[in-house]
């Protein structure tokens, strides 16, 4: 920040010239950037590495007065409620750092899920869950044959969904957070049906019919994709997988249960080789990168502790979005988050192809002076 310069007149700039490394050629001033796409693209053509900001519902929820001001429940139930939080957090955040929050339905990551017909917990000051629908093996095969005839369009929050959609009308894009592409992997969709201890003991106990319900969530990832992607709107290739469960798996695992679902959802919705293979894992990432390399992953946003310089040399090719450990960022001091940083775009930002953010997602109770901080080490650190 130059001096004699005023914080919101920093913010401003630093946002303008974000955009346009963030975003390219469709950055212009006055266009909205709502239904941009973020895959920035590989190249040192553009002034600086960019940073990514994006809120999700429990951050908005914190930052308008915590869940004894704002009902969970309600927020995630009523679209106009939530709506309306979501308006006055964007005004509001327009105002502090001139930042724009897109628009998005929030669904609090139950939207894939639910199509297998689980009952959803919504506490009143909390995250709402899928409550688990296999509390045996005897359950597995009858949710496959149900499985096999349901209409991703009529199932669990997708009417919901749809409807809102539309309601808002005002069509966005995301990257890391959850969109019309997104989808989860096969580990989270094992740990909604069965939870993960459960999961880990079907793998050992009943792998044929562990092998027959992966095939079934392979081919309802696909179908569930297209629908609502044919619903929206929304784009008709490329893919985003959100799978945190696929990091507590051995290789030797991963590959036997879950290389052919991931076969299936990045071949067949990502079919192009310039489409788009984004994958989400921040729990662990550093045992199967070479999995992730054959599956020609090209952006990533991995788990804070597999170090940069792996994850580049593993995937030369790929969009990384990280690599700034969350709780560094939200509890850390400046000192610490720009070392972070500095670290991150070193490791891993040499050449292009680094989205400076936090290594997971941008927890509650981040703060203002933090997110200023990546801003700043982004300028110091990352001119090309």
């Amino acid at each position: 920040m130059n001096m004699g310069e005023e914080p919101g007149d920093w913010w401003r700039s630093f946002w303008a010239e974000n955009d346009r490394c963030l975003y390219g050629d469709l950055a212009r001033p006055g266009a909205c950037p709502d239904n941009w796409p973020v895959r920035p693209a590989f190249t040192t053509e553009r002034p600086r590495i960019p940073i990514l900001v994006e809120l999700g519902e429990d951050w908005i929820i914190d930052h308008m007065g915590g869940r004894t001001a704002v009902s969970y429940r309600r927020y995630i139930q009523d679209f106009d409620f939530q709506q309306q939080v979501r308006k006055a957090c964007a005004a509001r955040l327009e105002a502090e750092i001139g930042f724009h929050l897109k628009p998005k339905i929030d669904s609090s990551s139950l939207l894939h899920g639910s199509v297998y017909g689980h009952p959803i917990e919504y506490p009143e000051d909390s995250t709402p869950w899928l409550e688990h629908i296999i509390h045996s093996a005897n359950d597995i095969r009858p949710l496959i044959a149900r499985m096999e005839r349901v209409d991703p369009a009529q199932a669990g929050l997708v009417p919901w969904f749809v409807n809102s959609y539309r309601k808002l009308n005002r069509p966005y894009r995301w990257r890391i957070l959850h969109d019309a592409t997104a989808v989860h992997g096969p580990g989270t969709i094992l740990g909604f049906l069965c939870g993960i201890n459960d999961m880990a003991l079907y793998l050992y106990d009943e792998p044929d019919l562990i092998t027959a319900l992966l095939n079934v969530i392979g081919d309802i990832t696909v179908k569930y994709s297209r629908t609502i992607r044919r619903l929206t709107g929304g784009p008709t290739t490329g893919v985003s997988v959100f799978d945190d469960v696929a990091g507590v798996v051995s290789p030797r695992h991963f590959q036997r249960f879950f290389l052919p679902v991931y076969q299936k959802i990045y071949g067949e919705l990502a079919p192009g080789p310039d489409d788009d293979r984004f994958y989400h894992n921040d729990a662990r990432v550093g045992h199967i990168l070479d999995i992730l390399r054959e599956l020609g992953v090209n952006g990533i946003n991995p788990d804070p502790d597999t170090d940069p310089a792996v994850i580049r040399r593993s995937l030369p090719q790929a969009i990384i979005y990280g690599c700034v450990p969350p709780l560094i960022l939200k509890d850390g001091t400046p000192e610490q988050v720009t070392e972070a940083a500095r670290r991150s775009i070193q490791l891993a930002g040499e050449g292009g192809g680094l989205v400076l953010t936090a290594a997971g997602s941008i927890n509650i109770g981040t703060p203002f002076v933090n997110l200023r901080t990546l801003g700043r080490a982004a300028e110091q650190y990352g001119r090309y």
